[in-house]
């Protein structure tokens, strides 16, 4: 049996579901900004960092888009304008469609 322990539920980190229920109660904003010299990066924000691990998040999208990126202030940035590809990454990381807005 594992060690770790939910500090949320107090269950073990095993059979503990609150980041599926955490991602579902997330309402993620997409949105592209033009930054210095003409450079594109897509910005995430929206994810209440406290219930999700940003890091680890960001990590993952990085990986999934084969991009750069970063996490700051509660708002990913990653590098290149991923708009398209991004919804499906979402989906497959467990959170529902309907809760992300791309603009």
């Amino acid at each position: 049996m594992s060690d770790e322990i939910c500090s949320i539920c107090s269950l073990p980190k095993d059979i503990c579901r609150c980041q599926e229920l955490a991602k579902s109660e997330q309402r993620i904003k997409v949105h592209i900004e033009k930054r210095k010299w003409g450079r594109i990066v897509t910005l995430v924000s929206g994810i209440d960092s406290r219930e999700i691990s940003l890091s680890e998040l960001v990590t993952k999208l990085k990986n999934q888009l084969a991009c750069g990126g970063s996490a700051k202030d509660g708002i990913i940035l990653l590098m290149g304008d991923h708009r398209h590809n991004i919804r499906r990454v979402f989906e497959k990381l467990g959170f529902p469609s309907d809760n992300i807005d791309i603009s």
